[in-house]
């Protein structure tokens, strides 16, 4: 049966974004979120592939990758999965570890990425479910909150921050210069230039800190301002040129390689579900 995936965007609940998947077979190349990403497996199997290691995605468990993180996964070979994925603000997350300790928190950590707590995952789905049917908002956020209390409180530890070394410091300026100017055209030896670095040695750095190399973080990148772009009713092609691409099928292609889904098919399913009854 063909593989199906549905996203949405409640519009009552700011910085969440909610995507199911039946009967999934394909895998999702190295990719990174600004956001939380959490999933539960609810039927097959397959890998996570995080922080330099594969970790078993089970039937029943639940994923956590942080902020940033460059991150794939992989669907056994002739076997296909089904699952509940939730991105979260950063910030939203944030204010819940603030509102727990009664004090500013820096974005919690998450060393084990992933959980087999069923009462943890049952609160998820419970979540989940509510923001895919007709509830109030009440509910939904007194259900989010209760699931990042039990998650940052089990589970959650303080980002360790640590001094940047030179290398580090130099893949930082690159990576915030790439960040600046996404939709720009930018070559190795100008980028570079601003980390002051070679460009051969600048890309063997860039791709050990950041899991990926420029140009395949500059793609992420695109991929992730066209998805905000859409989701305030640009039309697809403009938003293929305001963010870089050569054309709409250049967009189409990066789109699909890394959410699986067409933009066209993003902007159709990331209506409030509600609007469905």
């Amino acid at each position: 049966m063909q593989e199906k995936i549905k996203v949405w965007r409640p519009e009552d609940i700011e910085g969440v974004e909610l995507r199911t998947g039946e009967r999934v077979i394909s895998s999702y190349p190295r990719h990174w979120h600004e956001e939380y990403h959490l999933c539960v497996i609810e039927e097959g199997a397959g890998e996570l592939i995080y922080r330099g290691s594969r970790h078993l995605t089970s039937a029943g468990s639940l994923f956590i990758v942080e902020p940033g993180a460059v991150h794939s996964n992989e669907t056994f070979k002739d076997a296909s999965c089904s699952f509940r994925n939730l991105y979260a603000d950063a910030q939203l997350v944030r204010g819940a570890a603030a509102g727990i300790a009664g004090c500013e928190k820096s974005l919690p950590v998450f060393k084990e990425p992933v959980l087999f707590d069923r009462d943890i995952i049952a609160s998820y789905i419970e979540l989940h479910t509510l923001m895919e049917r007709p509830s109030s908002t009440l509910e939904r956020e007194s259900a989010m909150i209760d699931l990042f209390a039990r998650l940052i409180t089990r589970y959650g530890e303080d980002r360790t921050i640590q001094k940047a070394g030179r290398e580090r410091q130099a893949v930082l300026r690159a990576r915030d210069y790439l960040i600046e100017n996404f939709s720009s055209n930018v070559s190795l030896q100008h980028l570079a230039e601003v980390a002051r670095l070679s460009p051969f040695h600048l890309s063997r750095v860039f791709a050990a800190e950041m899991g990926m190399p420029p140009h395949a973080f500059q793609t992420q990148l695109r991929v992730t301002r066209a998805k905000e772009m859409l989701r305030r009713g640009v039309p697809v092609l403009r938003v293929a040129i305001e963010t870089g691409f050569a054309d709409q099928s250049h967009l189409n292609r990066h789109f699909k390689r890394l959410l699986k889904v067409t933009p066209g098919q993003y902007v159709r399913n990331s209506k409030n579900v509600q609007d469905r009854f």
